[in-house]
């Protein structure tokens, strides 16, 4: 085998032995060596030349850092997840079963003549391979497991796989191969080095029998003429697009290390936002990369493929003049155009570098909402049922008109909110359309967020609801003693009605925590208190529930030693007898004890919040507004492993708030006055822009003024309640906010802020942080490719030039020759 141009060597460790401890040091080995090629860099990029709108998700950095090829050199089965060495060696240094070792290796110049330089095209060929190994030394394929890494070690570039089985009946015992399942392992891997170059090969030959039976029959000249064309195409094809590049140059560690910190350096240089092309950026940018780009353009590898480039654009010249300066300027503007393509290819490994800041900054997040009606179904929150959300819109409809209504007209009765199933089928129809149209709902749903038609659709269904006959009398006398609180019951069903329409479309619950606002629970216990029950006292069935309800509530705020009096005090002031108040209150608790009893049962924690639609009717039930009794729990998502990642990752960083910037940025931020069109961008706005007036220091009454003052001057339109949500969740969001170059951008330009002042927060990305998500390896790699592709393609264009050469001095010998003759 050893005369072959692949060599195929197997080894193995044999179970039971001290040297299956060596399985670990071997995977790291091949996994970690600095030859290991990490990947495609295209394949892994972030952004393009453009920077997006929307630049990453949640934890995209830690993913990209730790699943990306560039994080270790190990690939395995197409499909499946690249492998942690960490993990494979950990695990076959306890295996209880032979593990075979094989490297698949190529001398560096049949490597390139086959275009088996860089890892893409080795993974192809061992993943078609090893299939085929694995039945040649007899194993179960569907118990046997493999990982491999391509080394680009010079002279000699080559693959290592390792190759084991898991355990089962009939598993192989014995490591030691037979000399023909030996030779079965080399044909396998073999036969697929070569099936590339094999099969342009019978592709060509059969193409040119087909093309010699058709064009020449007996005459030997047509088909030297077709012989001479088709080597003609193929190397104007190498002139304009390239060929196969050389092997690429050892990243050392030190290169790696070095890279990445230049890469990091003209981040900091780097404006945030608009093209990523070297014309387009500012001078000292245009210098520092490339600087940066004559940096890789002077290592080993690097410097003799751009040399000859430089000779090559010398020879290209000297077919149009022999003068020295002239083609010391051809060699010069040839070195400039690499370099500038080099550059390019250091600003986006730049910008790549930049966007690890965003992606890892704990900017404000639109939290998931629950749906307004919970029950615990093994843990899972459950979708609430078109009925009631359209008998809950109708009641919440009633209820308005009734309060508006006994404000101008008091001692009045309340309206029964019974809802036939012909009009209750019609409310659920036109509330699912809207649903249908909404777009994906992040956060609490607000009629704000919506785009305009939508705000329309919405209002529409509001002011049907508002037409009914059955509300229509007492609406006429609202309109006529008070008109503005028309305007006002239609804004509030409007977004009562965005609300239902949102608890009917079909979304994943996120893993939240509701958490107790503490000014809001306050607030809401002292309502509870001195709760009057005037709504209800002609409903027993409703001043039942109420009663229970205020108990469960006062629980749940923590104010359970005074649950029971104010519970009480309510019944009372309905007209509930003292054995009624009793019955209702312990029924209350037995019930909430069963419910806890289910939750451990379910392994689920124990609800410290009572449902949204239970206090909106709590709600409605003393006669309160929205905003006069807020729902007093926010959702906090629960970290999952991403986010906790993604903390460890910001406390690698050193982020510092820069005082002198601070002032500069709230006065921007106060004399803001234009808004974003987009509804989606309108909800990051608002909530963005209150965590950053806390992160920079603001109180909770001035950011309560600034967002007021900036709705006002912007025209935003939103109710009160949900701009007082906004105000609160960031009282009990997370204290450790900075933002980013990129959002701290889109913020000022969401503001309308033309000339921003800069961004309040300075970060500084570690060294290491770089260095672990293999950006400079990336680049490194694609210079090459760039550099490679020119060098090939001058390559190919002096060559035409020359065969032209060649043929018009035969030409024009044999017109010379012709003449002579003549003569």
């Amino acid at each position: 085998m050893s005369k072959s141009v692949v060599i195929v060597n197997v080894a193995y460790y044999q179970p039971g032995t001290k040297k299956m401890g060596n399985n670990y040091n071997h995977i790291r080995y091949i996994a970690t060596k600095p030859e290991a090629d990490r990947g495609d860099p295209e394949a892994y990029r972030i952004g393009d030349e453009d920077y997006p709108v929307e630049r990453g998700t949640a934890a995209r950095h830690v993913k990209y850092a730790a699943e990306r090829p560039g994080s270790s050199g190990l690939f395995g089965p197409e499909g499946e997840p690249v492998p942690g060495w960490q993990e494979v060696g950990s695990k076959l240094a306890q295996h209880n079963l032979p593990v075979w070792r094989v490297i698949v290796s190529l001398r560096q110049d049949d490597a390139e003549r086959l275009g088996l330089v860089e890892r893409e095209k080795w993974q192809v060929a061992i993943e078609n391979g090893v299939n085929s190994a694995i039945k040649a030394m007899h194993l179960d394929p569907d118990h046997a497991r493999w990982v491999a890494a391509f080394h680009r070690k010079e002279g000699h570039p080559h693959c290592h796989m390792v190759i084991w089985e898991e355990e089962h009946s009939t598993a192989r015992r014995q490591g030691y191969l037979e000399p023909g399942e030996r030779k079965g392992v080399f044909r396998s891997f073999a036969r697929e080095v070569f099936r590339e170059e094999r099969d342009r090969l019978t592709a060509e030959k059969t193409a040119i029998r087909d093309a010699i039976r058709e064009l020449a029959g007996n005459d030997i000249t047509k088909v030297m003429e077709f012989m001479s064309e088709v080597k003609q195409a193929r190397l104007e094809a190498r002139a304009l697009m390239g060929a196969n590049p050389k092997m690429l140059p050892v990243l050392t560690a030190g290169r790696e290390d070095e890279l990445g910190g230049r890469l990091l350096d003209l981040a900091r240089l780097m404006p945030g936002k608009g093209r990523i092309a070297l014309a387009y950026m500012p001078g000292e940018v245009k210098v520092r990369a490339r600087e940066i780009a004559d940096w890789i353009l002077k290592q080993p590898g690097f410097s003799q493929s751009a040399g000859r480039y430089q000779e090559l654009a010398r020879q290209l010249a000297s077919h149009y003049t022999m003068q020295p300066g002239d083609l010391d300027d051809a060699a010069r503007k040839a070195y400039d155009d690499i370099r500038d393509r080099v550059a390019q290819v250091v600003l986006r490994g730049a910008a790549q570098v930049q966007q690890l800041e965003q992606q890892v900054e704990p900017a404000s997040e639109v939290t998931g909402e629950l749906p307004s009606e919970e029950g615990l179904s093994r843990g899972k929150y459950i979708r609430v049922m078109p009925e009631k959300s359209a008998k809950r819109l109708w009641r919440t409809a009633c209820r308005a008109v009734d309060r508006a209504y006994l404000q101008v007209k008091p001692g009045t009765g309340i309206l029964k909110t019974s809802l036939e199933k012909e009009i209750e089928q019609e409310i659920v129809a036109r509330l699912q359309e809207l649903a249908n149209a909404m777009p994906e709902p992040q956060g609490k749903p607000a009629i704000a967020y919506l785009p305009e038609e939508l705000k329309e659709q919405a209002r529409a269904i509001a002011a049907g609801l508002l037409n009914r006959e059955e509300l229509q009398e007492r609406l006429a006398v609202i309109a006529v003693r008070s008109p503005e609180k028309v305007g006002r019951l239609l804004e509030h069903i409007t977004e009562q009605v965005v609300a239902r329409a949102y608890d009917l479309i079909p979304r994943e619950i996120p893993e939240i925590d509701m958490v107790l606002h503490p000014g809001r629970g306050l607030k809401a216990a002292y309502c509870l208190i001195n709760a009057r029950a005037d709504w209800v006292k002609d409903d027993k069935s409703e001043a039942y529930w109420t009663v229970g309800t205020i108990y469960r509530a006062m629980v749940r705020l923590g104010e359970k030693d005074m649950a029971r009096e104010a519970a009480a005090r309510f019944g009372k002031e309905a007209g509930l007898s003292e054995g009624d108040i009793d019955r209702v209150i312990n029924n209350e608790i037995k019930r909430m004890e069963e419910f806890a009893r289910k939750c451990e049962e379910q392994g689920v924690p124990i609800p410290g919040h009572i449902s949204k639609s239970a206090w909106q009717r709590l709600t409605e039930n003393l006669g309160l507004e929205e905003h006069e009794l807020l729902y007093p729990w926010f959702g906090i998502k629960r970290p999952g492993p991403e986010d906790k990642q993604k903390q460890e990752l910001r406390e690698q960083l050193n982020v510092r708030l820069v005082e002198e910037r601070i002032t500069p940025a709230l006065t921007a931020i106060r004399e803001a006055g234009d808004r974003p069109d987009d509804s989606m961008e309108l909800r990051w706005t608002l909530v963005t822009m209150t965590s950053t007036l806390k992160a920079l220091g603001v109180d909770e009454a001035s950011r309560e003024e600034i967002l007021r003052g900036w709705c006002r001057r912007a025209g935003v339109e939103i109710t009160e309640a949900r701009l007082l949500d906004i105000l609160d969740r960031a009282t009990i969001g997370q204290d450790d906010l900075w933002l980013g170059r990129w959002s701290w951008d889109r913020l000022m330009a969401n503001l309308g802020i033309d000339e921003a002042p800069p961004v309040p927060w300075e970060i500084n990305i570690p060294r290491p942080m770089v260095r672990n998500t293999g950006i400079a390896h990336d680049v490194w790699k694609a210079a090459w490719r760039a550099l490679e592709r020119e060098r090939t393609r001058a390559e190919a264009q002096a060559q035409l030039l020359a065969e032209r050469d060649l043929e018009r001095r035969r030409r024009k010998a044999r017109e010379e020759g012709k003449e002579m003759e003549r003569l």
